[in-house]
């Protein structure tokens, strides 16, 4: 009899020991340098807000590149007209410039004339002044003295037409000086409109110069800034496009690093522990009010009625998000776990020690303990699935029924 008490007990303890163990037995933990999926899927989501940003730069870099050629061929034909002027003003510089020279010669020979001139005008002056002034010593010499003072008729006459030719030559020089006075006043006028035209023509020089200079810095200004720009573009472009491989390459691992994390774990299980006794009061969807009101409201989870305490554990991997009080739900702990899928358990007593935000759990791990803290009517746990992927959401929450396991309940 002893025995079989003794056997009853064994068994009995076993049968206790077998109900107080996880239905699911607990994955290993990750490890401490792994990254949970909410990282992984955060860096992600940036590394592709930045592909997309460097694709719309590189679109835009193309626009403008495109554009620049566009505007490099107009701006082609606007060089050919710079260079057509820039011709045309060369050649009035170098017409200016040619009579400019012309006009230096002219100067040059109307100043040797007037040199020239006034040398004769000089030299006829000091004729005259010695003519006169030889006359004016023998103008007491009259005919009866040069007749009686004359050898003879012959040496008279002789000596008055000396007299004569002195005389005409005095007249002669005195014509010659004012030739030469009246050739120096044209010749001072031809050089002082020669002088009037050349300044016209110097003014005419420096203006076609500086025309010419300012048209040919227009040109180059215009062509480095075409060339300078294109370059600055185009090296815009192999740098952001170097960095869209490099972000592309980076995305792709990081898919591989997420799936990696899905495969090992894309199996939801029941968020109670298997011993916890439960009912299901409320599905998801439309319910009638639990508080007594008219109509209907919309409920966004299912409800699992059990005792205090009772203790509640994640239905799968991933990343804690909220770790705290949550408005109607209470004491509240939401769980993502990738591809857009978090879980939500609401209205706990109290949050498991070392359950907080960014926290890495795994599947099967207590997360907290049933309450009725919240909008709520009773201890019992809220779970609500939410899904942004998922067509059929409704404020992004969706129905349990198509992640939990069967056989827990009744489903819809």
């Amino acid at each position: 009899m002893k025995r079989i008490s003794r056997l009853l007990t064994f068994v009995l303890c076993a049968a206790l020991i077998a109900a107080l163990s996880p239905a699911f037995a607990p994955e290993k933990r990750i490890r401490a340098e792994e990254r949970s999926i909410f990282q992984i899927e955060s860096e992600l989501k940036e590394c592709q807000s930045m592909l997309n940003s460097l694709k719309s730069e590189l679109a835009g870099i193309t626009s403008d590149i495109a554009e620049l050629e566009r505007q490099s061929g107009q701006t082609d034909k606007l060089l050919e007209s710079y260079q057509a002027e820039i011709e045309a003003l060369q050649a009035e510089y170098d017409i200016n410039i040619a009579i400019k020279e012309s006009y230096d010669h002219k100067k040059a020979d109307v100043a040797a004339q007037i040199a020239m001139t006034e040398e004769n005008y000089n030299y006829h002056r000091d004729m005259y002044k010695n003519l006169m002034q030889f006359i004016y010593e023998n103008s007491s010499v009259n005919t009866f003295e040069l007749l009686f003072t004359s050898d003879s008729i012959s040496d008279y006459l002789s000596k008055r037409d000396n007299f004569n030719d002195i005389m005409d030559s005095a007249a002669g020089i005195m014509r010659q000086i004012k030739s030469n006075v009246s050739d120096l006043e044209i010749l001072q006028e031809d050089l002082s409109e020669t002088q009037q035209v050349y300044e016209k023509y110097l003014s005419d020089l420096a203006r076609s110069e500086l025309e010419l200079q300012s048209k040919i810095k227009q040109y180059e200004t215009i062509a480095e800034s075409l060339g300078l720009n294109a370059e600055e573009l185009r090296e815009q472009y192999s740098g952001k496009n170097a960095k869209v491989a490099e972000l592309t390459a980076r995305i792709k691992k990081l898919e591989e690093e997420r799936n990696v994390f899905y495969s090992r774990d894309s199996v939801f299980m029941w968020p109670l522990k298997p011993y916890v006794s439960y009912r299901l009061t409320s599905y998801y969807g439309y319910r009638g009010n639990p508080f007594g009101g008219p109509g209907t409201e919309w409920h966004s989870g299912i409800d699992l009625a059990c005792a205090l305490n009772s203790e509640i554990v994640a239905s799968r991997m991933g990343t804690v998000t909220t770790a705290g009080w949550n408005g109607g739900y209470g004491n509240c702990v939401v769980i993502y776990h990738g591809n857009g899928i978090s879980t939500l358990y609401g209205h706990m007593n109290r949050i498991a020690d070392g359950i907080k935000v960014g926290a890495t759990v795994q599947k099967g791990q207590v997360i907290g303990y049933v309450g009725t803290t919240g909008r709520s009517t009773g201890y019992h746990l809220h779970f609500s699935v939410l899904n942004t992927n998922d067509p059929s959401n409704v404020g992004g929450y969706v129905n349990p029924d198509k992640y939990l396991p069967d056989g827990y309940y009744q489903k819809r």
